[in-house]
């Protein structure tokens, strides 16, 4: 049995500031079933209801179950340690209650406007070490609430290829997200990546890119959410992220968590359709994953 999730950021849902029209997640909701996937992501705070009875009932009513949420947090700061794991333990407690396995969890490096891309400084040993010892302590908050820790490498954040995964991987236990999209945008080789991480990938994010506007981002020429505007993913298959390679990797590794599919989208109206776009990468996608 394949194990396909679907993300609202396919739909153009994003917490982050002016990224564009904001789908109501009955649409989202009701879109995603039709697809005829039943797993979706939680999606950025406050896309479904605060309350998990509420986010429950909304489920159930569409046929759906939530399988990992996404959160954000500054790990390397000292002082903001009671903060961000505060924040970290109230997100794992609402992600258990309608029964999420995963909590993926991306090392910003600030609270900005929250789109990747804007890369700062290297972490200076002391944050690493910060970093490090966080992360144990954020496994011991998701333990409580029967959830798994994903770390994700991301363009932009605190940790982005290669040589950040090996640190972690050798200074922690926790689990690794694997983001496709993500690791091209950094320019690292994701096979590499993946044997690097041998059994601790976790949790998968599919998406693929388009080569060109990918390096324009890692360059700094163009801007990250602009760069989704002009069609930075591309459907599954579509791109260059060799997907079909990875998904092979992975199975031969006897991977057996999640897949989720994970495009970030900009709409430029709320007449947009990306039902389409979705489509075509569950059409790619299923037969590699049967």
């Amino acid at each position: 049995m394949h194990r396909l999730a679907l993300s609202p950021a396919c739909w153009g849902i994003s917490e982050t500031r002016d990224w564009g029209p904001q789908l109501s997640v009955e649409r989202v909701l009701s879109e995603a079933a039709a697809v005829g996937e039943s797993a979706i992501t939680a999606g950025p705070y406050g896309f479904l209801p605060d309350r998990s009875d509420q986010a429950k009932r909304v489920l159930r009513r569409h046929g759906l179950h939530v399988v990992a949420g996404q959160v954000q947090a500054i790990l390397h700061h000292r002082e903001t340690r009671g903060p961000e794991l505060t924040h970290i333990d109230g997100h794992a407690h609402w992600l258990s209650a309608p029964g999420a396995e995963t909590l993926v969890l991306s090392a910003i490096r600030q609270r900005a406007r929250g789109e990747p891309g804007a890369v700062g400084e290297p972490l200076s040993k002391a944050e690493w070490a910060h970093l490090l010892h966080l992360i144990g302590s954020v496994e011991h908050v998701c333990a409580r609430h029967r959830l798994k820790v994903a770390v994700q490498a991301r363009f932009g954040s605190a940790i982005e290829g290669p040589e950040d995964i090996e640190r972690l991987l050798v200074g922690t236990e926790a689990g690794l997200c694997l983001d496709v999209g993500h690791l091209a945008l950094a320019g690292a080789d994701t096979m590499e990546v993946l044997e690097l991480a041998g059994g601790r990938v976790r949790h998968v994010h599919l998406n693929d890119v388009d080569p060109d506007i990918a390096r324009r981002v890692r360059s700094g020429r163009v801007a990250y959410e602009d760069a989704v505007s002009e069609g930075l993913y591309r459907p599954l298959g579509e791109g260059g992220a060799e997907i079909a390679r990875v998904i092979e990797a992975l199975r031969s590794s006897r991977y057996r968590g999640w897949f989720t599919l994970e495009n970030d989208t900009r709409l430029d109206s709320p007449e947009d359709r990306p039902l389409g776009r979705i489509s075509r990468s569950v059409e790619f996608l299923l037969p590699l994953l049967s």
